[in-house]
C-alpha cells in the first residue's frame, strides 16, 4: 500500500471507530498461521498462542506504518528495544535435522535466555546467564534431556546472530492481561561468527525489516481484526519462509552445505584410475574440511571424520593399489599409516572419556574417587592433541597434502584409449569378494574363548570390505547392496566396540599401577578394567551368535547376487 493509503486510514476522525468495525465484520477463524521460527503450521490444540509474519521489505518508509499503530485506541506502545538473537546448533546441524531449534536473546541490562523449540512449534525459554558451548551449560534439564541424545558429543557452535532493532504494541485485555501483540522488526544486521578459530566469518549483511502479529487463543476476534488491518488496508501479505531461513539464504549458508554433498560421478566402465582418484578426492575433501577443527580440538567429531577419511584412504588406495604405479603411491601409503598412527591415542582417549563422563558412571561412583581418573585422562588427552596439533602443521603434513592434491588433480584420461585399460567395476567386485571370502574365514577360524588378536584382524578385514562398499556404492544397484552392508554394519558395530573395550581394559590396568592418583582412584581404575573385560567376555559369546547371522546361507546368497550382477570381465573402459 502507498504511503497515501497508509495517510488515508490516519485521516480517519475516530481511529476507534475504525477499529470497531473491522471487529464487527471479522469472523472468528483459528488461522492456519505461519509459525515464528519454523514455519509449520500451529497445532491448536496444544499451543497456546499463534503468529504472522509480514515482509517490509517494499515499504522504504516505516512511519507511517508506525503512526497507524500509534493511532489504535487498542494498541499501547512499549519502549523501543535494541536486541541480539544468536542461533546455536552442532557443527553439522543435527538439531535443524531433528526439527529443533536453539537460540539465546541479549538484551541490555538483562540475564540473557536461551529459548527452546520443539518439532511441535511449542517454545519454552529459561534464564541462562552462561553462554552456552556443552548442552549442560543451559540450566534446564527438561532441556538437556531433548538436546542431549541430538547433538551429543558435539558441542553447540553460533549459527547465525541478528542485530535487531524492535518496536512493540500490546494490546490487554480488562484484566490487564497480553492478548495481542504487534512487533515491528528491523534486522540492522546478520552474520554467521567464527565457530572456531580460523573459521570464516560470514560477511555482515542488513536482514529483513519486518512485522510480526501475535496472538492468544481465545481472542481470535481481536487477531483477526488487526489481520484485517495489516493485510486489507496495509497491503501485506504474510511470509511463506520463516524469518530465520531467510536469514541463512540471504547469507549463502544453505548454497555452502549443498556443496559439500556434490555427487560422486561413478559408472561400471568409467577407467579405474579416473574412479580411484575421484573416490579419494571426496576423501580428501573431507580431511580438509575437518582439519581447522581437529587441530582446535574441542569438538570430537572433526577429528573422528578426519580419522575415518584418512583411513578409508588408505584402505582404498592399498585394495586397488593395481591400477597405480607402485613407485607413485607407496609414499602416500607411508602418510597415510602414519596419520593413522598420529589420530589413535587422541581418538582412544576421547572414546574412554566419552563413555566415562555418561550419566550413569558418574552417578554411580563417588566423585572424590572419580574425579582423579577424569582429571588425569583429560591431562593426557590435552598432551596429545597438543603433539598431534603440532604434527598436522609440520612441514611433512604440508608437503604430504600439496602431493596428494597434486597426484589426485593429475589423474586423467590416458592418450591411448586401448581396449587393455581396466575399467572399475571388475576391479573392485574382484576385492570385495576376496575380502568377504576371507572375513568369513577368519571369523570361522576364531575360537569360543576371547583372542583379541584374532578379532582384531577379522575388524580390520571387515572395516576394508566396508570401505569398499560404501565408496563404490554407486556402482551397484540399491536394492541388492542394502541387504549386504546391514549384515556387514551389525557384525562390525560389535568388532569396533570389543576393540574399543579392550584398548579400554589395558588402559585402566596400567592406570591402576600409576603413583600419580590416590590409592582409591588406583583401586577404582582396576574396578573399571575388571568390568570392561567382563563386557570382553560378553561380547565374546555375543560374537559367535552375530557372526552366524553374517555367515547364514541366505546371507551369502545376497552377497553372491550382489557380485553376480557385477560380472568379473573387463569391459572396454569409458573415460567420463
Amino acid at each position: 500500500m502507498s504511503s497515501l493509503g497508509l495517510r488515508n486510514c490516519l485521516n480517519v476522525k475516530n481511529p476507534s471507530n475504525m477499529w470497531r468495525a473491522l471487529l464487527r465484520r471479522s469472523t472468528f477463524m483459528f488461522p492456519k498461521c505461519i509459525e515464528a521460527f519454523s514455519g509449520a503450521p500451529f497445532d491448536s490444540t496444544r499451543i497456546m498462542s499463534f503468529e504472522r509474519i509480514y515482509s517490509l521489505s517494499q515499504s522504504p518508509d516505516l512511519a507511517p506504518i508506525e503512526e497507524l499503530f500509534d493511532q489504535q485506541d487498542h494498541l499501547n506502545p512499549e519502549t523501543p528495544q535494541d536486541l541480539w538473537f544468536q542461533y546455536w546448533d552442532s557443527y553439522d546441524e543435527r538439531l535443524k535435522k531433528g526439527g529443533i531449534r536453539l537460540w539465546t536473546l541479549e538484551e541490555a541490562d538483562q540475564t540473557p535466555s536461551v529459548f527452546f523449540q520443539d518439532t511441535s512449534g511449542t517454545q519454552h525459554n529459561i534464564k541462562c546467564p552462561k553462554t552456552p558451548f556443552r548442552v549442560e551449560d543451559i540450566p534446564s534439564q527438561a532441556f538437556q534431556k531433548k538436546i542431549l541424545p541430538l547433538v551429543e558429543p558435539r558441542p553447540l557452535l553460533p549459527q547465525l546472530r541478528i542485530h535487531r532493532k524492535r518496536k512493540t504494541w500490546i494490546c490487554r485485555n480488562s484484566e490487564g492481561k497480553k492478548i495481542l501483540s504487534v512487533l515491528m522488526d528491523e534486522d540492522l544486521e546478520l552474520f554467521r561468527p567464527s565457530r572456531f578459530p580460523g573459521d570464516v566469518v560470514i560477511k555482515k549483511r542488513t536482514g529483513y525489516p519486518h512485522l510480526r502479529l501475535h496472538g492468544v487463543r481465545g481472542h481470535g476476534k481481536d487477531f483477526e481484526g488487526l489481520k484485517e488491518l495489516i493485510e486489507i488496508r496495509i497491503g501485506l501479505m504474510p511470509l511463506e519462509t520463516d524469518i530465520f531461513t531467510l536469514s541463512t539464504q540471504m547469507l549463502g549458508l544453505g548454497e555452502v552445505e549443498k556443496k559439500r554433498k556434490h555427487p560422486l560421478q561413478l559408472h561400471s566402465r568409467l577407467y579405474a584410475p579416473l574412479a580411484v582418484g575421484r573416490v579419494l578426492s571426496i576423501e580428501f575433501q573431507a580431511m580438509k574440511q575437518n582439519l581447522l577443527g581437529t587441530l582446535w580440538g574441542e569438538d570430537i567429531e572433526f577429528l573422528h571424520d578426519f580419522r575415518v577419511s584418512c583411513r578409508r584412504s588408505r584402505s582404498i588406495l592399498a585394495q586397488l593399489k593395481s591400477v597405480f604405479p607402485k613407485k607413485t603411491i607407496q609414499p602416500f601409503l607411508d602418510d597415510f599409516a602414519w596419520l593413522s598412527r598420529l589420530t589413535s591415542p587422541v581418538r582412544d582417549l576421547d572414546v574412554l572419556l566419552q563413555k566415562m563422563q555418561k550419566p550413569n558412571t558418574l552417578n554411580h561412583f563417588y566423585t572424590e574417587v572419580l574425579d582423579p581418573i577424569l582429571q588425569w585422562i583429560k591431562g593426557r588427552r590435552d598432551e596429545e592433541q597438543t603433539l598431534l596439533k603440532d604434527h598436522l602443521q609440520s612441514e611433512r603434513f604440508q608437503v604430504f597434502t600439496q602431493s596428494w592434491e597434486a597426484f589426485l588433480d593429475g589423474q586423467v584420461p590416458p592418450l591411448d584409449s586401448g581396449e587393455d585399460l581396466p575399467s572399475i567395476e571388475p576391479l573392485v567386485s574382484k576385492r570385495i569378494h576376496r575380502l568377504w571370502q576371507r572375513a568369513l574365514e577368519e571369523g570361522r577360524r576364531i575360537p569360543d574363548e576371547e583372542a583379541h588378536l584374532a578379532f582384531h584382524e577379522l575388524r580390520k578385514t571387515c572395516k576394508k570390505l566396508r570401505y569398499l562398499l560404501e565408496a563404490f556404492r554407486p556402482l551397484y544397484s540399491r536394492n541388492d547392496i542394502q541387504a549386504p552392508v546391514k549384515s556387514l554394519k551389525r557384525f562390525q558395530d560389535l568388532l569396533g566396540l570389543m576393540n574399543d573395550t579392550f584398548v579400554q581394559k589395558e588402559f585402566m590396568q596400567q592406570l591402576s599401577l600409576t603413583e600419580e592418583l590416590p590409592e582409591g582412584s588406583r583401586l577404582m581404575a582396576e574396578k573399571f578394567a575388571r568390568n570392561y573385560d567382563f563386557q570382553l567376555a560378553e561380547s565374546a559369546t555375543r560374537f559367535q551368535e552375530v557372526f552366524a547371522e553374517f555367515n547364514d546361507p541366505a546371507r551369502h546368497s545376497e552377497w553372491k547376487h550382489l557380485l553376480e550382477q557385477n560380472p568379473l570381465v573387463p569391459e572396454k573402459p569409458q573415460f567420463a
